[in-house]
């Protein structure tokens, strides 16, 4: 399993090189699956950790999630990596969850 807040994207194989930039946009852009949410999860509850209410809109899951990135984001929190890396790997989780 990978480390680091960015969990929740998959990562680009470049071990035949870096390939073109269109490839590159693809593979950031793909979401952690549920099996790899749920382990990173575990019991807690998606909508508990974005602070959405149960049938919340993408709209309103998406904007929650962006709020918590800006502050949980470990770059805005270098004091408290681990805590902030820790944080954002559920926020990641969640939202990938939520958004399926």
């Amino acid at each position: 399993m990978a480390k680091g807040f960015m969990d929740g994207y998959r990562t680009y194989d470049t071990s035949e090189g870096y390939g073109s930039a269109w490839e590159w946009k693809k593979s950031f852009h793909q979401r952690m699956n549920k099996e790899e949410a749920d382990e990173i999860l575990g019991t807690d509850d998606p909508y508990e950790i974005l602070g959405v209410k149960r049938g919340a809109s993408n709209t309103e899951i998406k904007s929650a999630f962006r709020k918590l990135a800006k502050i949980w984001h470990p770059d805005l929190n270098p004091g408290r990596i681990d805590e902030a890396t820790a944080k954002m790997k559920k926020i990641n989780a969640a939202y990938s969850l939520l958004i399926m």
